[in-house]
């Protein structure tokens, strides 16, 4: 099972290389740039892994990759324009990608910070809170390249408004379903699940060189 999702995954990253180099080859260059950013991003995980020691569970991983896939072949395919719902998807996987990292990065910071205490509940809706912040800059975004190229990435109001909605959709589902989990295990066999400790270790050990160095 492990190796078929890691397999999903390597298809869809080789299909958004694919992507970009028919653009270039095309001369439709307008969504190659999102679509290297996308690759790029698509290898974090494993950049974390190898160089923080953070292990991220095969099916998060899958589901970065996917959420990073279906948007890179609305631009190119043009579902963003065809596909009733397309960008909506995009939206809704994006957001609860975004919820679940998130959920992860203040669980941690919850377990390491001895000064820090979060409540199940102030969890959760903090990690709504950031994935709807999340999505707004992301409009605005939208809005600010319209404005400076006459392009059309947002199409109404009302596209936007669905657009956030979906947006605190995906983040609630993550951010009450994690905190639900959370409710039955404890935030230690959470967090050392993605050996975070040893990737704190690491990080302090970076800082310390660093400093060393200066």
């Amino acid at each position: 099972m492990r190796k078929s999702l890691k397999f999903a995954s390597r298809i869809m990253q080789g299909g958004m290389v694919a992507l970009a180099i028919s653009g270039v080859l095309a001369g439709e260059l307008t969504y190659v740039p999102a679509a290297l950013i996308a690759i790029f991003v698509s290898e974090l995980p494993s950049i974390f892994r190898r160089d923080l020691k953070i292990v991220l569970p095969i099916e998060l991983n899958l589901w970065i990759v996917t959420a990073l896939f279906i948007h890179v072949l609305g631009s190119f395919s043009g579902f963003y324009d065809n596909v009733p719902g397309w960008d909506h998807l995009t939206h809704a996987m994006s957001a609860s990608l975004i919820a679940a990292l998130g959920f992860i990065l203040v669980a941690s910071i919850d377990k390491y910070a001895e000064s820090i205490y979060l409540p199940r509940i102030f969890l959760a809706l903090l990690i709504v809170m950031l994935t709807m912040g999340v999505g707004v800059i992301w409009e605005i975004t939208e809005y600010l390249i319209d404005s400076a190229t006459g392009s059309h990435l947002q199409y109404s109001l009302d596209d936007t408004m669905r657009d956030l909605l979906f947006d605190t959709i995906g983040g609630i589902v993550v951010a009450f379903g994690g905190a639900y989990y959370l409710s039955h295990t404890t935030l230690d066999h959470f967090v050392d699940g993605f050996q975070m400790s040893a990737a704190k270790d690491r990080v302090s050990l970076m800082i310390e060189r660093r400093k060393e160095r200066t």
